[in-house]
């Protein structure tokens, strides 16, 4: 008998697992491979898959490694930050010894530790930390010594810490001394040595860039970069395929093709957005898969409706980021690019850069130009192409196109 396909559904709102999680097992596998040896920087823009590989990780764990999850993004102190470490310990049986561990030198925390109900929420053990005990105020010695108890544990944890730049964004806001003392503090517990402990730190904002700003991109130099990448051709073409055949709609392969021309750059969740509009359109017409439903979803309801937030996140992030003239510059260029279907040449884009900043062409200048470039590569919003500058995304590109295509004119 054969094989019945594996059923497969487009994810659109939360995050894809189990067998919604689709066509990385490269990714995931390359992640293990390289958490035998280092702490790793996983970086993508928002709705981008990055999300879904931690919890893959968490979900589907492989040994030594015992996985735990933290989304940092809302926390706004380092003291919060360890109270948010420490509720996520403590809830986990494997890890709750740490408790105990702290009891000798906290005897405070060790009475909370001692009076905990048996079962407790973690948003209620969160805030029993914060007016119970003095973690908040000591947060630096409380990462101390908790590291060091885990650097020996078995079994050894990997700790998967979610959007740790917008965190360490919100920390600097307040207090910058208090985020580089956290940095300095993380980079410590990360590289002492013969520690077992393993770190995947992701984020839709990139840190590296966040922390170039700060100065202090050297306490991140231990980690390993990896960039989450749109599927590979075959792998969407699949993708695509699976979701109709698990939804039980035939189209032509000219179909498949007019979907993935339609969103350029195979990024999942782009996909997945496109196929639930046509599969709406295709149980509300009761009738196949067209040409024109392809592009009506798209023009309608990929560009002007589902992905609308996401897209005014990379917009907004700009006029947090790129500080000045630098963020004129920053929009300058992406209109420019927006309103080209082909690959913008250097030149016409220092030109603008020039003409934006006000600055004659001289060094400086030119510095100035490579360092936006860069930073807006490194952030997803550009790619290089065949000699010139071009969106990272059709989709990103015609609605920036649509939106602010000509607001430097």
């Amino acid at each position: 008998m054969a094989q019945q396909p594996v059923p497969i559904h487009p994810v659109v709102g939360g995050v894809p697992r189990g067998t919604d999680y689709f066509g990385r097992e490269d990714l995931v596998q390359s992640l293990w491979q390289k958490l035998a040896r280092d702490n790793i920087l996983l970086v993508a823009p928002r709705r981008f898959g990055k999300t879904g590989a931690m919890c893959r990780l968490l979900d589907d764990p492989r040994p030594p490694f015992r996985p735990l999850y933290m989304d940092v993004e809302d926390i706004e102190s380092a003291g919060d930050f360890m109270v948010e470490l420490l509720a996520t310990l403590l809830r986990d049986h494997h890890f709750a010894r740490i408790g105990r561990a702290l009891w000798e030198e906290a005897k405070e925390f060790g009475r909370f530790v001692r009076d905990l109900p048996s079962s407790f929420e973690i948003g209620e053990l969160k805030v029993e930390l914060r007016e119970r005990t003095d973690v908040r105020q000591n947060w630096a010695s409380y990462g101390e010594r908790v590291m060091s108890v885990l650097a020996k544990g078995d079994p050894p944890l990997l700790l998967l810490i979610d959007e740790f730049a917008v965190m360490v964004g919100h920390i600097s806001k307040r207090d910058t001394a208090e985020a580089q003392q956290l940095l300095r503090w993380f980079r410590r517990a990360r590289t002492a040595p013969n520690t077992q402990t393993r770190f995947v730190i992701g984020g839709s904002v990139n840190l590296i860039s966040t922390l170039d700003g700060m100065g202090l991109v050297d306490t991140i130099n231990d980690l390993a970069v990896v960039r989450i990448r749109p599927f590979d051709p075959m792998v969407a073409r699949s993708f695509v395929q699976a979701i109709l055949t698990t939804q039980k709609v035939e189209v032509t392969s000219a179909i498949v093709d007019r979907i993935l021309d339609c969103v350029g750059a195979p990024i999942p969740y782009l996909l997945a957005v496109l196929l639930t509009a046509i599969l709406d359109r295709q149980r509300l017409e009761q009738g196949p898969v067209s040409e024109e439903m392809v592009r009506a979803a798209f023009e309608d309801d990929l560009l002007g409706g589902a992905t609308s937030a996401v897209f005014r996140h990379y917009r907004s992030r700009i006029d947090e980021y790129y500080p000045g003239p630098e963020g004129q510059a920053a929009k300058a260029t992406l209109a420019v690019l927006s309103r080209s279907d082909v690959p913008v040449k250097h030149d016409t884009l220092y030109f603008v850069y020039l003409k934006t900043v006000n600055q004659p062409p001289e060094p400086k200048s030119e510095e100035g130009f490579t360092r936006l470039m860069q930073k807006l590569d490194n952030d997803f919003y550009i790619v290089t192409d065949d000699g010139g500058y071009a969106f990272f995304s059709r989709v990103l590109r015609l609605w920036w196109k649509t939106h602010f295509g000509f607001q430097a004119d």
